[in-house]
Order: structure tokens, then sequence, then C-alpha cells
């Protein structure tokens, strides 16, 4: 029986040869790593000679990538900034009848592909938004809901985020381009009765509680789609969503970015993103990466759920959740076809499951308290 096919899309960078390690090991696929420039691959992935091969083309040259499409299975796509790229490698997918995950993606993304999907239906699962934020920060949300709701009518919904790394070119340039919604601007807000409306800033922040090494955290409130969609999903009266970058330099970089609007133009959004690498490496220097999701559920019995994920390196922490993903939509796990976002595609139960197994994650609590009983477990 021949092994199936994966085309790893910018597969020679941080994230791809962690999804590569994931796959290698835990599927029988055959890899394709393309990049623009020939690259070394590590040891660890070298090894597996008889599964692996390499090719070098622009994924914006669209010729060139329906070329690369007509023999594979499944196309992981870890290549950015999203803001730039789009959506082109979804819909060269779509055309040809071949599923992808994507890293990244975004709103704009998800939108545009559901207009896409009014005039031509796709046979295919495109997943996008299949990293940490967003990613990971839907998943859990669902894995807690799909945990401890039990069926109950569920009143709010809050997620706070906190990470810090030292971010990549191509993550900045996606981070200070989401600082103003991808042109919505819709400030501090939240969805009330699936309605968005906005906050004060005096209102608008709050304290993330994690346990070491991240503590206490301020965070502020942000628009985060795959929420809504949860929210919406699920009858839930009000969701928030709070964020934060736990650098405290990335942290100052971004808020200057929000406050000049570099969000407006590539110009701006390149200079900024520049800023925002220098700036997380300075703060990596005595720190360590880590992202966290904290989640709260409020149900109409008086019931209330809590749940913290924790994972300490994000880089790898990415690649697996994306490997993970590919892992089961190969065993056909995943069935659903058409633009989604990772939460919309999963079972969010064994997902969790799948990520604590890859070793990755180095806290998860879940708690409930129910007339003044608490019970923990992690």
């Amino acid at each position: 029986m021949q092994a199936q096919s994966v085309l790893l899309l910018g597969g020679t960078g941080q994230v791809g040869l962690k999804a590569a390690e994931y796959l290698l090991e835990h599927t029988q696929a055959a890899l394709t790593f393309a990049s623009r420039r020939k690259a070394s691959l590590p040891s660890a992935i070298s090894q597996h000679q008889d599964r692996i091969n390499t090719v070098q083309f622009d994924v914006q040259n669209t010729d060139d990538l329906k070329t690369q499409l007509e023999n594979t299975d499944l196309v992981v796509a870890c290549v950015g900034p999203s803001g730039i790229i789009g959506d082109q490698i979804v819909l060269a997918c779509k055309e040809l009848g071949v599923p992808i995950i994507d890293a990244g993606g975004y709103d704009p993304v998800y939108a545009s592909l559901h207009e896409h999907e009014k005039k031509h239906s796709s046979e295919v699962p495109l997943i996008i938004n299949a990293g940490l934020l967003p990613g990971l920060s839907g998943v859990f949300p669902a894995y807690l809901i799909q945990q401890c709701s039990r069926g109950a009518d569920i009143k709010s919904l809050e997620v706070q985020y906190v990470g810090r790394d030292a971010w990549s070119y191509n993550s900045a340039w996606d981070i200070i381009n989401g600082l103003g919604d991808f042109g919505h601007e819709r400030g501090f807000c939240y969805l009330e009765n699936q309605q968005v409306k906005r906050e004060k800033f005096s209102k608008a922040g709050t304290k993330a509680h994690f346990p070491a090494p991240i503590g206490t955290a301020s965070t502020m409130l942000i628009y985060a789609e795959e929420i809504v969609q949860l929210a919406n999903e699920h009858d839930i009266q009000t969701a928030k969503v709070y964020g934060a970058n736990l650098g405290p330099r990335a942290m100052f970089v971004c808020m200057i970015a929000k406050i000049f609007k570099m969000y407006k133009n590539h110009k701006t959004i390149a200079r900024a993103a520049r800023w925002l690498c220098k700036a997380s490496a300075k703060d990596m220097r005595k720190l360590d990466p880590i992202y966290a999701v904290d989640v709260q559920i409020k149900c109409a019995d008086k019931r209330v759920h809590h749940g913290q994920i924790i994972l300490e390196d994000t880089y790898q922490a990415t690649g697996f959740i994306i490997g993970i993903t590919a892992k089961q939509l190969l065993n056909n796990q995943i069935t659903k076809t058409g633009p989604m976002m990772l939460h919309e595609a999963v079972d969010a139960n064994h997902f969790i499951k799948d990520l604590e197994q890859a070793g990755v994650v180095a806290g998860l609590i879940l708690s409930k308290s129910d007339n003044n009983t608490k019970q923990e477990a992690a």
C-alpha cells in the first residue's frame, strides 16, 4: 500500500520541522519539504531517508504550487506572514481537491473562504488557524465545554491568553497586523447576545492568575473570531476574551503599534514587526518561552467550571498541534469539509489527549465549584 503523501510548505522552518518530527513518529506518511531556498534538514528528520524529499519553489507562484499538488494527499502550510500570503494557497488546494492545514490564515482568510463557498462548495477539509493563537485558544475552551457542561446551559464564557517568545519575523508581522482587528478596529470589546459591544478603556483590563513561572498577569479585552463562533454555536449569552504578550519590551512595542495604528499598511507593519522581533529577543534573554490559556465557564445552574492549559515551548507546541491535526485527518478522524478553524474541525477531547501524549503540555488543571464545593484535577 502506497504511503500517504504530505507536502510541507515552509517545512524547513521552526514550526514546519516540529510538525514533520511529529508526523514521522506518529504516521507512515511520506513528507516533501518545500522551501524557497535549499536548506539542510536536522538529523532527527534526515534519518528517515526513505520517507522524505525536498523541493524548492515559491509558494506564491500558483502554477508551481499546483504542479506540486498533483500527487499530494495533504498540504501543511507553515509559511507567512499570513497577511501577505492570504487565501491563495488554500484556494489552490480547494481547486485541486487537496485537503490543507494552515497554521495561519486568521479572520480575513476565514471570511474570504466562506464567501468563496457560496459560489463553489469545497469537497475537502480546509483547516486554517491551526496554531496556538488562534488554534489551541479555541480548542481548549471547546474542550472545557465538552468536559464540564454536560448539556447544561452556559451563561458566560471568559477566556484569557498569555504568551511570550522570541518571535520570528513572520509571527511578529501577523501579531502587529492583528492589532487593528484586520481593518475592523473594534477596540476593546466583548460579545453579548450575539452582538459585539465596545468597552471603555478603564473597564477593559483584568488580571489572569497562573502558576509559576507566569504568576499574575494584566490582560486586556480583545476580539477573537474563534470564540465568537464557539459562543454562537453553544448559545452562550456573554463571551469575553482577554490577552497579553508577557514580555515587557514586546508588550511595549505592541502598545506603541496599536496607539499609532501601525497596522494600517504593510510598510508600517513591517517596521513594527522588526521592532517586535528585537524586543521579544531581548525579553527572552532572561525569560523562558511560555503560552497559557485560562477558561472560566458559568452555567445557568450556578456551577462554575475553570480550566488552564500551559505549554512551555511555543514553536514546538505549534508544530505538534499541526502534526496532531494532520495525523487525525490522515486517519479519517476529521470528516467535515470546507473552511474551518481548528476547533470546528477536531474533536476537542481527543485533540487535548493527543497533545498531552505528545509531551508538550506543562500543566492542565480543571476545577468545578458548586455550592461552595470545589474539586480540582491536574
